[in-house]
Formats: structure tokens, sequence, C-alpha cells
């Protein structure tokens, strides 16, 4: 009696196999700042596919619909998504997307969904976390009063927004001195990212030509770097000063001789008009005068 039954249950884990055909998914589930995606869905049986279609799962729950193949339509890629979505394969029983220049705003859930006749819908998940760096900002702030003849204090300044939180640290040319201790901030945003931010004041000697380097780590998600170049040359800044204060004897001389220059000029145009209008009068003018 229990070989019967276990023959039973046996076909119907068959029979439910046979109508619950499975779907395969290939995808990253984490992905960089700026980079693309793919994903890949395949559908051991096609028998009775209609359609299928790629949705996202935002994260309030509702559904969107990025694109669909079907034998009667072809591929579609809806309006809103056909900078974003590029369907590489597409038939009834495999598809595959590619997601474009990946933003914090494409971190969700996507599914793959088979239409099937008559049983319904056979779906499969998969969700993506962006990791990276979005933005960086640096900027180089000199002291306006310098400490002594020879030294002057500037600071630097690097921030960086991203996944998880960047870490922040400086690497500089020779002959720099620390002044202070970096200063650190972290900001959290409404797009669940963090900006790090820090300040180094550094002291340099006079003559310095060099840069800062802000090195931006997210932890296994590789490096980005900024370089900030800056120069001290208070010598520089005193010659071209005293050159442009006073005027040189050149300069004084081209002075008087384009001065002399526009003199002749004017009284060669007098002299001119002057022979002109006595040429023009007629002997009749002269007589009634």
């Amino acid at each position: 009696m229990w070989q019967t039954m276990l023959l039973l249950c046996m076909l119907l884990l068959k029979l439910k196999a046979a109508a619950n055909p499975q779907i395969t998914s290939f995808g990253a589930d984490t992905a960089d700042y700026g980079s693309d995606a793919h994903y890949k869905c395949e559908l051991q049986n096609q028998k009775g596919v209609l359609q299928v279609t790629w949705q996202r799962r935002l994260k309030d729950g509702s559904v969107e619909n990025l694109a669909s193949y079907s034998k009667w339509h072809g591929q579609q890629v809806n309006e809103p998504y056909q900078e974003k979505v590029m369907l590489t394969e597409a038939s009834l029983s495999s598809a595959s997307i590619t997601l474009k220049n990946l933003t914090w705003a494409d971190e969700c859930c996507y599914i793959c969904q088979f239409n099937v006749y008559p049983e319904g819908s056979k779906k499969k998940q998969s969700c993506l976390a962006v990791h990276g760096i979005s933005e960086m900002q640096t900027k180089v702030y000199p002291s306006t009063g310098d400490l002594a003849d020879t030294t002057k204090q500037v600071t630097f300044s690097c921030s960086a927004t991203g996944k998880p939180a960047p870490s922040i640290r400086w690497l500089f040319s020779p002959n720099v001195t620390s002044s202070h201790e970096p200063l650190a901030a972290m900001e959290a945003n409404d797009d669940l990212t963090l900006t790090s931010s820090s300040n180094v004041t550094v002291l340099v000697s006079r003559g310095w030509t060099g840069h800062a380097d802000c090195v931006v780590d997210t932890g296994g998600r590789g490096l980005r770097m900024e370089r900030i170049a800056f120069s001290w040359n208070p010598d520089l800044g005193k010659k071209e000063g005293e050159t442009g204060g006073s005027p040189s004897r050149g300069m004084v001389l081209g002075i008087v001789l384009g001065v002399l220059a526009v003199i002749m000029i004017i009284i060669i145009i007098a002299k001119w008009k002057q022979k002109r209008l006595k040429d023009y009068k007629t002997p009749e003018a002269v007589e009634a005068v």
C-alpha cells in the first residue's frame, strides 16, 4: 500500500515540475557607478510562451515595465528607458538586457517574466546594488598673509560622494610640512549615499611648485585620485610689479614720437584743405566779391 502511495507522490511531483518550467538567471548583484550591468534569463521549456517581459521593482514595491519581446510585436523598449535599457538577446526561451551608465537610481530589483499559456506567468528576480564614487570636488585656499618671508600656509580641500562611505587620504610633493592634522567630516544624503570631506593645511617654502593628490577609496571598488596643483613664487610677483610701475626709456621715446606724428598729420591735412578751397574758386565768384 505504501509503495503505491509513494509512486503516486513521485508522479505528482513530476507533473508539477512539468507544469512549472524552471528559470535560470545570470547577472551580478553589485556593479560600479557609471558602468554597465548585464542580466539574462533562460526558460527550460518554451512551450506555450507568448511573451517575455523585463520589469524593475522599486523600493516602494511598485513595478515598472522596461522592455518586452513577443512573436507578434518583436522587441520593444518602453519610452522612458530607451537610452538606459538594451535588449541584447530576445527569444521566447532566453532574454538578456544591458543597463547602461549606472546611477544610484538604478539600484533596485529586476524581474524577467515569461507569460505562459495556459499556466500563467513565470518570474525570476535579481537585485542590484550600485557601488563607487559619483562625484569629487577639490579646492585650494592659500593664506592671505605669510607667516614669514620664506613660509606660507596653504589649505587643500577634497570631498567625495559615493557608496560605501568614501575614505580620503592625501599625498604631497616633496618639501611640504604638515601644519595641522586633516579635518574630516561625513554627511548622509537623501539617496542613501555618503559624502566625505577632508581639509588639510600644510606649510610650503618660498619658490615651491608642486601638488596635492586627493586619493579616495570606497573599499574594494578601486581608487580615484584628483590632483591639485599649486605654486608660490613671491619674487616673481614683485619683479612684475616693478616692471609695470615705472615706464622704460624706450616706452617714453615711443610716446613722444607718436605725439609728433599726430601733430604732423594734423598740419598736412589743414594745408591740403586750404589749397583745395583756393583751387575751386571760380572767376565769377572773384568778380562778385
